[in-house]
């Protein structure tokens, strides 16, 4: 068998008025039955035919692979507030790929959307998103309350925030709003609840409401992050 030496890459794009009964369920259940609609037949047959032909200029097909994908052009929108209050890690782009994966049948309760949207979004993205942050927060010792600021990292994801490891010490007041986390050189401030403290440091953590509030900033201080 000769080796590869050349990756041929051809794209076709179809527009397809479906009944309702192939548009029925989600994003992976449309693109397995078109799957299965198109069987061998065309998804084995192209690769056939253009063995045949590039065998006249005297070249072998030694491999192939194909991808399918659908986008259900009918299907409801869900509001864009709604999945960026869903999923406020995402970015852009990938709340456009939430939309098309959560389209079909979606509950109509308001609070079970928002889990079921929260469910499809970390399905789609779930790695750890951290930006730097700053904690604001109150020591107390020998009676007294003393301001802290310590240098943190925020995780997206999940709201949870890491005191670096230089103030991992310091024992901060608990309670739902005894911390501020500052973000994006200080046009973010969310409020954080402190649960405790481990070995790691205080635990503390930031609600999804709280970041999908700053959502835009948050996202655009991570994005330059990942920059080289």
């Amino acid at each position: 068998m000769p080796q590869a030496n050349l990756k041929l890459d051809v794209t076709f794009e179809f527009e397809i008025a479906a009944p309702e009964a192939l548009l029925s369920g989600d994003h992976a259940s449309l693109c397995r039955k078109l799957s299965e609609l198109l069987g061998t037949l065309v998804l084995q047959g192209m690769p056939k035919v253009t063995a045949t032909q590039l065998a006249k200029a005297g070249a072998h097909l030694v491999g192939h692979h194909y991808h399918l994908d659908a986008k259900n052009l009918s299907a409801s929108r869900v509001d864009r507030a709604l999945l960026a209050a869903a999923a406020p890690h995402l970015t852009d782009a990938e709340l456009d790929d939430l939309a098309h994966r959560a389209s079909g049948k979606m509950p109509e309760d308001a609070a079970a959307l928002q889990r079921y949207l929260r469910r499809q979004a970390l399905a789609l993205v779930n790695e750890y998103r951290l930006v730097p942050c700053q904690v604001e927060g109150k020591l107390k010792s020998s009676g007294t309350i003393t301001a802290i600021t310590l240098d943190a990292t925020l995780n997206l994801t999940n709201g949870s925030v890491m005191i670096d490891e230089a103030g991992r010490q310091n024992r901060l007041q608990q309670g739902a709003g005894a911390v501020t986390v500052i973000a994006a050189d200080g046009t973010v401030r969310l409020g954080g609840n402190c649960e405790g403290h481990t070995l790691s440091g205080p635990v503390i953590g930031v609600s999804i409401a709280d970041i999908a509030s700053a959502r835009d900033a948050l996202i655009r201080l991570w994005q330059a992050g990942q920059q080289p």
